[in-house]
């Protein structure tokens, strides 16, 4: 029921919002295209930003495991940062990595200078809850998907409706693996 209920509110706030069928581009693809797709348009840069925890992500997907932190820029642009550890020379060390991601429109953010594990289209928050916990996002063409949460562990009912919102929109949830903290 409570479900229900949620996919029903989420429509309303989303109705607005939705896709024309995204153009698809190379990669695996994890999202039916003919499925409608919206962003959440009350989610802003002020409400993404704080440090993530990547709890699920498809298995396909290269890119960042763990902790991802977003940081707000003047006119709406966040900057998400990512420290990844790096073994290409003796020792071991930690690199991190920026990524300017300028607003394209409400819940709506399209990275520059991409590095490669990183989507090069927009990304759109589907889902975030009311208290800015946990959040599902992803790109139009299915190529990338997230759920994060503030925390590492708990919120199972907020996770599930992270999986609920992109199973709604298209997306393989089977697909979806935990991300090992």
């Amino acid at each position: 029921m409570m479900r229900r209920v949620l996919t029903g509110l989420v429509l309303v706030i989303l109705a607005a919002c939705t896709a024309e069928q995204p153009v698809l581009t190379q990669g695996a693809v994890l999202r039916d295209p003919s499925a409608q797709i919206a962003s959440q348009t009350n989610v802003t840069a002020d409400r993404m930003a704080g440090s993530w925890v990547i709890r699920q992500r498809f298995a396909s997907q290269s890119g960042p495991l763990g902790v991802v932190t977003f940081y707000t820029l003047p006119d709406g642009a966040l900057q998400m940062a990512q420290t990844r550890q790096t073994c290409d020379v003796d020792p071991c060390g930690n690199d991190q990595i920026l990524v300017l991601i300028e607003p394209m429109g409400p819940g709506r953010w399209s990275p520059v200078d991409v590095p490669v594990f990183f989507p090069r289209e927009e990304l759109w928050v589907m889902w975030m809850d009311f208290d800015n916990r946990t959040a599902a996002i992803g790109t139009p063409s299915g190529e990338f998907g997230w759920i994060m949460d503030k925390n590492p562990t708990g919120g199972g009912d907020r996770i599930a409706a992270a999986r609920d919102i992109m199973d709604w929109f298209g997306y393989d949830v089977s697909q979806l693996q935990e991300v090992a903290q």
